[in-house]
């Protein structure tokens, strides 16, 4: 139903209602997410009023890439393109039928809500007058329970505003209100989904994707940045850090035992990870681990590997079987990014049978065979390269 104008949309966020102290905080993060996401198009006044903000338009504002831009940004739990109504309910009823005339429906609703008691009327007589009005100039029938067009009034503030659609938006916090992480990213379906759902809590991510160029091709190199392109519009700028492991990884296959292959690697994986979250105030690591779903993620495996680092390991999919983690994948559009063809680092000379109850004190003695391995990270880490992504569309490709 394309009921278009250029008059306002109304923003309501989600839990940041439930945050008392800090909610205008918050608010304050939710306010400067939407305005840059709409930095480049024209837009009018963005304010905070009663509990949701107003978004102003104007005659050359590109309505749809608005609506498609305001679907991403984190915290917004819906939004309406709205029309300002009279203070008087003859003037309100006929705003509204000049607005669904000649619209094609056949049964509506009218839902009121009324904050602002100094309107004259309660929101079951609004629902009355205007229902009845629409009834009978426009001979369409009432349905309560699934009416093809729903009018929606909100009055507050000595104001009045009606719409006939709630965009949903992502819901949860703004992103940059819970702080920053480094998401460990594959060029595989789990990981960018853990991002995702972190962006989701509030997080700033910054991303390291480790690769074994030129001993494989760069398809996981390449992969791993449209990944971070497809999340970038949730965060509107991204850092990727593009690390070589296959140094380490032939210390690895040289010294330790074949199948502690695996768990080492991932050790050494969370060690580089830790130094650039460092460097950069970044609280905590996430990574795309699934309880279960292959070896590494036995839960032995999980505290052998855990045990490399001291930041906090966030695990948003710990619970989640494969076909929810497929599903969320396809709901952000990076499943089919996920599922071309790239060589893993993680799989380089890995046996068919890994070790998937893994001993602490047999891994710690593994990594002692590996000689000075810190002197490995920190060449892999001056190897980097460092790829920054905005949206609008912007990359900067630089070595650490």
């Amino acid at each position: 139903m394309a009921i278009r104008g250029e008059h306002v949309i109304i923003i309501h966020y989600s839990e940041i209602g439930l945050k008392k102290g800090n909610r205008r905080y918050f608010e304050d993060k939710l306010s400067r997410n939407i305005l840059e996401s709409l930095a480049d198009l024209s837009t009018g006044q963005l304010r905070i009023d009663y509990g949701r903000f107003l978004l102003f338009l104007n005659k050359e504002s590109p309505l749809d890439e608005i609506v498609k831009r305001l679907r991403n940004v984190m915290g917004i739990a819906y939004f309406c393109i709205a029309y300002e109504g009279d203070w008087d309910i003859t003037g309100l009823c006929d705003k509204i039928l000049s607005r669904i005339r000649n619209v094609n429906f056949h049964s509506f609703c009218v839902r009121t809500r009324r904050t602002d008691k100094q309107f004259p009327l309660p929101s079951p007589e609004i629902n009355r007058i205007v229902g009845a009005k629409i009834q009978s100039d426009l001979n369409k029938k009432v349905d309560l329970t699934n009416p093809e067009l729903a009018c929606n009034i909100e009055i507050y503030n000595k104001q009045v505003f009606f719409y006939f659609e709630r965009i949903p938006g992502r819901r949860g916090l703004p992103v940059g209100g819970s702080g920053r992480v480094i998401s460990l990213l594959s060029a595989g379906i789990d990981s960018p989904v853990a991002s995702y759902l972190m962006m989701k809590r509030g997080c700033r991510i910054l991303f390291v994707h480790f690769h074994n160029f030129p001993i494989t091709n760069k398809a996981s190199y390449h992969n791993a940045i449209r990944l971070a392109k497809k999340l970038t519009p949730f965060q509107l700028v991204t850092k990727i850090f593009l690390v070589p492991l296959i140094q380490i990884q032939e210390n690895i296959i040289l010294n330790a035992p074949v199948k502690l292959r695996l768990i080492l690697y991932r050790r050494m994986m969370l060690r580089i990870a830790a130094r650039i979250a460092q460097k950069n105030r970044c609280k905590a690591l996430v990574t795309g681990e699934s309880l279960g779903q292959v070896a590494s993620q036995t839960l032995e495996n999980i505290v052998a590997i855990s045990e490399a680092v001291d930041l906090p390991i966030l695990r948003p999919l710990i619970g989640m079987d494969k076909e929810e983690i497929i599903q969320l994948a396809k709901n952000i559009e990076t499943f089919d990014i996920s599922i071309e063809p790239f060589d893993d680092c993680c799989s380089y000379l890995v046996p068919e049978n890994p070790e998937t109850r893994a001993k602490p004190d047999q891994v710690h003695d593994a990594e002692k065979r590996l000689g000075d391995w810190q002197t490995l990270i920190d060449r892999a880490l001056q190897d980097a390269e460092i790829v920054t992504l905005t949206f609008p569309e912007q990359t900067h490709v630089a070595a650490e």
